[in-house]
C-alpha cells in the first residue's frame, strides 16, 4: 500500500511540474524545426519580385527571378530530404509548378510580342542569304547524302532537302494514287516543287494540307519557305508568326523567324533574332544550331 502511495505522489509531482515537460507532438529537435513558410521566405520574395517585373513588362528580368526562386526551392528540398517526402512539402512542390508555368507563359508572351513587332523588308538580302544556305547545303549533300525527315523541320533543313529523283517523284505520286490523303506524299511533292521552283504547284498542295489542318506546323513551315523563296517576306513573317502562336512548343518556328530577321535586318536584328532562338532553346527544348549561333555572335 505504501508503494502505491509513493507512485501516486510522484505522478502528482510530474503533473504539477513546468509545462516544458509535456511534448505530445515529438521531441525538442522536431518541434524546433522551422516552418515551411519560414523556409520558403527567400523563394517567396523572389516570386514577388518576378511578378513585379512581369507587371512592368520586363520579361527577361522576371524569368531570371523565377529561375532563382526555383533554385531556392531545390535547395530547400536538398537540405531537408526527410521532410521533403512528407505531405507538408506539398506547398513547395505546388510553388515549383506555379513558377514553371509562369516561366512558360512569359516566354510564350515574349515570343508572340516579338513576332508582332518584327518588320522585314529587305528581299534582296533575304534571297542572298538563302541562296548561300542552299549552296552550302548542296555541297554538304554531295559530300555525304542525307535525306530530310518528313517531320516539320527548320528552314535550313527543308532547304537542304534535295529534289526528288524521277523515280522518287513517281513513288510519291504512286503513294498519292493509293492514298489521296497521304500527307507524307503531298509534303514530298510540295518540297520537290519548291526545290524545282514550281511555286504555284507547291502552294496549291500546301493549301490543301492546311485546309485539312489549318495550324499544321510542317505545312506552315513549308509555306513560309515558299513565300521566302518568292521574296514575299511579309507573308513569310505572318506564316511563321501563325506557326509560333499555334504551335508554341515547336522550336523550328522560332529558329526560322530568327533566320528571317537576320537575313533581312542584319546586325540591327540580332537582339530580336537572338530572343527567338533562345526561346526555341529554353522554352521548346530545341537542339543547338551552331550555324545560327555563329550568326548571332
Amino acid at each position: 500500500m505504501k508503494r502505491y502511495i509513493v507512485v501516486f505522489a510522484l505522478l502528482t509531482c510530474f503533473c504539477r511540474a513546468d509545462a516544458a515537460w509535456y511534448w505530445p507532438f515529438g521531441d525538442d529537435e522536431e518541434s524546433n524545426e522551422p516552418r515551411i513558410s519560414e523556409l520558403m521566405e527567400p523563394a517567396s520574395r523572389l516570386i514577388d519580385s518576378a511578378s513585379d517585373f512581369a507587371d512592368d513588362g520586363k520579361i527577361d528580368e522576371a524569368v531570371a527571378e523565377y529561375r532563382k526562386a526555383l533554385a531556392e526551392l531545390e535547395r530547400i528540398e536538398i537540405e531537408n530530404p526527410q521532410r521533403a517526402e512528407k505531405p507538408e512539402f506539398a506547398t513547395v512542390r505546388n510553388k515549383r509548378a506555379y513558377i514553371e508555368t509562369s516561366i512558360d507563359s512569359l516566354l510564350l508572351r515574349q515570343a508572340q510580342d516579338n513576332a508582332r513587332a518584327v518588320a522585314v523588308t529587305d528581299t534582296t538580302e533575304l534571297e542572298r542569304k538563302f541562296s548561300e544556305e542552299r549552296a552550302a547545303a548542296k555541297a554538304e549533300r554531295e559530300r555525304k547524302p542525307k535525306e530530310a525527315s518528313d517531320r516539320g523541320e527548320d528552314a535550313s533543313e527543308t532547304a537542304r532537302a534535295a529534289a526528288l529523283t524521277p523515280e522518287g517523284r513517281k513513288e510519291a505520286i504512286a503513294m498519292l494514287a493509293k492514298d489521296p490523303k497521304s500527307r507524307k506524299a503531298r509534303m514530298m511533292l510540295a518540297k520537290d516543287d519548291l526545290h524545282s521552283k514550281r511555286y504555284e504547284n507547291a502552294k496549291k498542295t500546301i493549301a490543301g494540307l492546311l485546309a485539312e489542318k489549318p495550324n499544321d506546323s510542317a505545312a506552315l513551315n513549308l509555306r513560309a519557305l515558299v513565300e521566302m523563296a518568292e521574296g514575299d517576306t511579309a507573308s513569310a513573317e505572318r506564316t511563321l508568326t501563325q506557326l509560333i502562336t499555334s504551335n508554341p512548343r515547336v522550336h523550328y518556328g522560332y529558329y526560322n523567324l530568327a533566320r528571317l530577321i537576320l537575313a533581312t535586318r542584319g546586325a540591327e536584328g540580332k537582339d530580336t533574332a537572338r530572343r527567338y532562338y533562345e526561346t526555341g532553346r529554353d522554352y521548346c527544348g530545341g537542339p543547338a544550331d551552331k550555324n545560327l549561333e555563329e550568326s548571332l555572335k
